[in-house]
């Protein structure tokens, strides 16, 4: 193509919000008079103005166009160098064309905004709340999270107090408060606290919170308590009064009748035998072998034999069986279901720079599901790099090391791990911590084995 394309500036530097240009200067060098079409490639077209888009030249004559950039102050526009193309077209010429590269440097800035989720809460031990850390900058944001609270009622902790934001995301950070006296009854007590969010090289952000101390006794108890009371006292009353004379009486009426009913076969048995001795003395003096009773003496009558106290002979008197157990003696059965169970899966990943991840399992035994509810993880060394955990071939969870020292997780549904299936905690180690040439988190899984 008959033309030569330069621009005014080599580089730009933009601060977002603002606007800056260069000219883009344009020389026909053929001999007919042609049209130029400029366009742009390589930035978003939002924030890119050129004026004019099409120009006409005679031969040998040169033009300018104007490029303006605009860049928005927004996360969308992340900050650092853009490299852009000016693309020139002939209109006598349209397979043919020029293109000049230059760049646009875009500023950092730095906007962070916190959101604590819910504001206030009530409880009588021990809440959480979650704070939302948006990052609106352009550039990642280190930041450090502090709580206060100004009357020193509360004990206050959070799970994340330094953190690296991207920009244009949120990033969610458990704070935990509990109030440091209780009581049993009593008015609800509002207790302020305050959350600090400053950033590297910026203003803190603060964010307030509230938590409604309740009494540890529930406001129904004392009520319930006084219904029971009541209730219990007046079967006790009615008891006393109805039923219980009713019952006496019919129980006095029984037992009379029963030991009238005693008294007589006592004495019906005391006459039969009064009539067997008589019998037995006159057939043994007829027999001549029973002694002749004495003028005035009255007759008397042996004991029957075997009358005597004793112990009746042949099976055993006890209650014991031939084998030696008590008989009637219960067998303890023994429990069967699940069983809790609770593991850790420590860790020691090499430095590696291929982005590979090196695995750490652990294996149940054999025919064994385990159920998994709670996972703790833990990177006290300050780990950089990236954490997998997988149930056989799949990955559950995937997490930067650098985003956590202490991290738990709650599952509502357990996670299920069945037999023959590793349990699998995945390193990739970009850089160990200070005092060590190996990445060592580690993942502790708690839940039940069946």
């Amino acid at each position: 193509m008959a033309a030569t394309v330069t621009l005014s500036k080599e580089t730009l530097q933009l601060v977002p919000g603002e606007s800056g240009g260069c000219e883009l200067g344009i020389t026909n060098t053929g001999r007919l008079v042609d049209q130029f079409t400029i366009t742009l490639v390589g930035v978003e077209q939002d924030w890119v103005t050129i004026e004019p888009r099409t120009l006409n030249l005679m031969p040998g004559a040169t033009g300018a166009v104007t490029l303006t950039f605009a860049p928005p102050r927004s996360s969308d526009v992340v900050a650092g160098r853009h490299t852009y193309g000016v693309v020139v077209r002939s209109r006598e010429d349209p397979d043919a064309s020029v293109v000049e590269e230059s760049s646009v440097e875009v500023m950092a800035f730095q906007q962070i905004v916190t959101e604590l989720v819910p504001e206030k809460r009530r409880t009588s031990r021990r809440t959480t709340f979650r704070l939302a850390v948006d990052n609106l900058g352009n550039s990642e944001t280190a930041v450090e999270i502090s709580l206060r609270d100004p009357d020193n009622e509360l004990w206050l902790e959070t799970d994340r107090p330094r953190l690296t934001t991207a920009p244009g995301t949120a990033t969610i950070v458990k704070v935990r408060a509990a109030p440091n006296r209780r009581f049993w009854r009593g008015q609800p007590r509002l207790l302020p606290f305050e959350v600090v969010t400053v950033p590297a090289d910026g203003e803190p952000v603060k964010t307030g919170g509230m938590v409604q101390q309740e009494q540890l006794l529930p406001k129904w108890l004392l009520p319930a308590v006084a219904a029971l009371t009541v209730l219990v006292i007046a079967a006790i009353a009615t008891w006393y009064a109805l039923l219980k004379p009713a019952v006496v009486s019919v129980a006095t009426e029984q037992t009379e009748q029963q030991v009238a009913r005693a008294e007589n076969a006592a004495s019906q048995a005391s006459g039969a035998a009064d009539k067997a001795t008589a019998a037995a003395t006159v057939a043994e003096r007829a027999a001549g072998i029973g002694p002749s009773p004495a003028p005035g003496e009255g007759s008397t009558s042996p004991s029957p034999p075997g009358s005597g106290a004793g112990t009746p002979s042949g099976k055993p008197s006890g209650g014991v069986t031939p084998s030696g157990k008590p008989s009637g003696a219960a067998t303890t059965p023994v429990p069967t279901g699940p069983v809790p169970l609770s593991f850790r899966v420590a860790t020691g990943a090499r430095l590696v720079t291929d982005g590979s991840f090196q695995e750490f399992s652990y294996q149940a035994p054999p025919k064994k599901t385990v159920k998994i509810s709670d996972l703790v993880l833990q990177n006290p060394r300050g780990d950089s790099g990236v954490l997998r955990i997988l149930i056989g071939k799949d990955i559950l969870l995937e997490t930067g090391l650098g985003n956590f020292r202490d991290l738990d997780y709650h599952y509502l549904e357990p996670l299920f791990a069945s037999a023959g299936k590793p349990i699998v905690v995945a390193v990739n180690c970009t850089a160990p911590g200070t005092g060590s040439d190996r990445c060592t988190p580690s993942v502790t899984f708690s839940g039940q084995l069946s």
